[in-house]
């Protein structure tokens, strides 16, 4: 949205300059040149908004900062022994999509994982409103004799 404006008011500003020089020294090739200059503006803008979109369409992760935090907040949970892995993906501007494989700790019953998996999704919306898909993939951590 800034890109736009600011390319708007830059090229009215160039056309201003371009028809100014004209004016002043009879030359046409002034506002020639204003005109290639808000082109090549253009251009500019459109190759970077474009490759803005073509990351958020193709699925960009959040950033690492924002991923650390979050496998932080899996970690601290009593009842996780280990996330495994944990994938983020951008769904929109305001969206966002979670998904962890976490080990739980032994010995909880299918009621109890049940009412976990519900707070930690709770937990980790409420500290990032943004993520409104949350998937726990709950595994089985391997054992010693698991080759």
């Amino acid at each position: 949205m800034i890109a736009e404006d600011g390319a708007a008011v830059v090229g009215v500003l160039l056309a201003m300059a371009g028809m100014a020089l004209h004016l002043v020294t009879g030359q046409v090739m002034w506002e020639a040149a204003a005109s290639l200059a808000i082109g090549l503006l253009l251009v500019f803008i459109a190759c970077r908004l474009g490759r803005e979109a073509r990351d958020r369409l193709i699925g960009e992760s959040v950033d690492p900062w924002l991923s650390a935090r979050m496998r932080e907040l899996l970690s601290a949970q009593p009842e996780i022994d280990n996330v495994a892995d944990l994938l983020t993906m951008r769904l929109g501007p305001d969206s966002t999509l979670v998904a962890a494989r976490v080990d739980l700790a032994p010995g909880l019953d299918s009621e109890e994982i049940e009412l976990i998996c519900m707070r930690i999704k709770r937990s980790i919306r409420s500290v990032w409103p943004e993520v409104d898909h949350v998937f726990l993939d709950i595994t089985e951590a391997p054992g010693p004799d698991t080759v």
